[in-house]
């Protein structure tokens, strides 16, 4: 059975949409079979992120309200094709029957390796929901105070509310700017947040290039490209180091 993971940050502009996309790009490069979930309704951008935009006719909720069977409501990437979507509602008043969406994701678990959803960020009902569907989550935050703060509050809420693997990806990280003092370093993050690093991420332009154009990051070159694999790797249990970026 595969694994459904939850992502999830305390604020919005952390990266947990661009962490979901290229951790869905890296796993399936490495061959796995992987569903990507867009669980924010009204606020869906996953699908741009991924290069799938509009090529779903269907959504998350047309699923859950039995409007259209799974299979109509996914769609496969074009160059990845272990690689799947389920694109969430542009209705920001939807609400979803938490106990489909659970049956629907343990379903899905039976047929892929990983099932990764992009949860809404903060922490309302739509975080609520895809915490319910979870075996396992992670936490994403940058190294500035309020993201930090939140997330540790976001970890609070989680260990409240379900008993399950909760680790932390620390996402934009300037390794010169924490050097001067000016962010706070990955000790102090974990030690706020109180959960164990599952990675960390640079900050990159070529993400922001490349979550633009729907792509994949460029594997032989990109920095952040090899963070978001060593991230994966560790999903699949090896023990794998820090980045070259944060070793160097």
């Amino acid at each position: 059975m595969g694994t459904v993971i939850s992502i999830v940050s305390g604020k919005g502009g952390v990266g947990k949409t661009t962490l979901c996309a290229n951790l869905a790009f890296s796993l399936a490069l490495e061959g796995r079979s992987v569903i990507a979930i867009d669980g924010d309704m009204g606020l869906r951008n996953l699908d741009i992120l991924l290069g799938l935009e509009s090529k779903a006719p269907y959504d998350l909720l047309d699923i859950l309200d039995g409007r259209c069977s799974v299979g109509q409501g996914i769609a496969v990437h074009d160059t990845l094709p272990s690689l799947h979507f389920i694109p969430g509602s542009e209705d920001y008043t939807a609400k979803i029957d938490r106990r489909a969406f659970r049956r629907l994701c343990r379903w899905l678990g039976n047929h892929y390796d990983y099932v990764l959803i992009d949860a809404p960020a903060g922490v309302g009902e739509g975080f609520r929901d895809v915490l319910f569907c979870a075996q396992r989550c992670i936490v994403v935050s940058t190294p500035d105070l309020t993201a930090v703060r939140d997330a540790g509050r976001t970890a609070a809420i989680i260990a409240g509310l379900r008993q399950m693997r909760t680790e932390l990806v620390i996402n934009k990280v300037r390794k010169q700017m924490i050097k001067k003092g000016y962010l706070q370093n990955v000790d102090q993050v974990m030690d706020s947040v109180s959960l164990p690093l599952l990675g960390l991420v640079p900050h990159d332009d070529e993400i922001v290039i490349f979550s633009n154009r729907g792509g994949i990051l460029p594997q032989n070159r990109s920095v952040a490209a090899q963070a978001f694999k060593n991230i994966a790797r560790r999903l699949e249990g090896e023990d794998v180091p820090l980045a070259s970026f944060w070793r160097k």
